[in-house]
């Protein structure tokens, strides 16, 4: 349910106002795992839906953007976790493009509980694919200027997934659906993310609270491809740490590595 929206305007040195955009989100049940708390695939399909709602507020909403025949695909997700939200709870997400150069765009979301306190940062980039071209496109002023982020023409450097160690990872097959197909007809983004958590197996999320993930998207999968999602963990008293690929026919389609905490039975 929809509770509020905003948008204010903030200010970057002198030169620039940057536009954010907040809403609030109640926590349903079935957005939950079975210690009713919020998942990772669907905190991200509820972070996509506030930037969508910033998009359709300025005039480049998802009819507009493929009436001009381009739609936002993502490229990179960083994850910084205090903790999930829960069932029931209410949160507010925050969202704004920060940067952008030719080919990327770079936005922030932030999750807060309704006292304000931080729960997820994430850092994410984002890039423009043409449908007719089918690869990413040069970003025209009139989609990036409404959301007022600061042009830097040099690439943001982002950290990259941990490789997998190979010798002692293991795999566990998917197979792509009809329903995995979103309305940008790509497979959804937090398809994904279920393919690799659910390849750690139930014993180790049940002992583990993920603390901060990383995921690159380097290549799409089709409607009725088998992929293989691949897995090596290293444990640590403390911590552990998980790294994550998603192949077809020997190609990389997602890497990922999550950091978690050790859980106290």
């Amino acid at each position: 349910m929809i509770k509020l929206q905003v948008e204010i305007e903030m200010k970057v040195g002198k030169k620039m106002t940057v536009k954010k955009y907040r809403n609030t989100k109640d926590i349903s049940y079935y957005m939950c795992d079975r210690t009713h708390t919020l998942t990772l695939p669907m905190l991200v399909n509820l972070t996509l839906e506030v930037s969508g709602e910033q998009s359709e507020a300025l005039g480049l909403g998802e009819e507009i953007m493929q009436e001009k025949g381009y739609s936002w695909i993502i490229l990179q997700y960083e994850f910084e976790i205090d903790r999930f939200p829960r069932n029931k709870e209410t949160i507010e997400i925050e969202t704004y493009a920060t940067e952008y150069n030719k080919l990327f765009c770079y936005r922030d979301f932030i999750i807060r509980d309704l006292q304000g306190n931080v729960l997820i940062t994430i850092h994410s980039t984002f890039a423009l694919f043409d449908f007719t071209k089918r690869k990413m496109a040069r970003l025209p002023e009139e989609i990036v200027t409404p959301y007022k982020a600061i042009f830097n023409k040099r690439v943001k450097r982002t950290p990259k997934p941990l490789d997998i160690d190979e010798e002692k990872a293991y795999s566990q097959p998917f197979y792509v659906r009809y329903f995995d197909i979103d309305t940008n007809q790509h497979v959804n983004n937090s398809k994904y993310l279920d393919w690799t958590l659910n390849t750690l197996g139930g014993e180790f999320l049940k002992k583990h609270k993920l603390i901060y993930a990383n995921v690159k998207f380097d290549k799409e999968v089709c409607e009725g491809q088998m992929i293989e999602s691949y897995v090596s963990i290293t444990e640590n008293k403390e911590s552990s740490i998980s790294a994550h690929k998603i192949r077809t026919q020997g190609l990389t389609n997602c890497s990922a590595s999550f950091k978690w905490e050790n859980i106290e039975q």
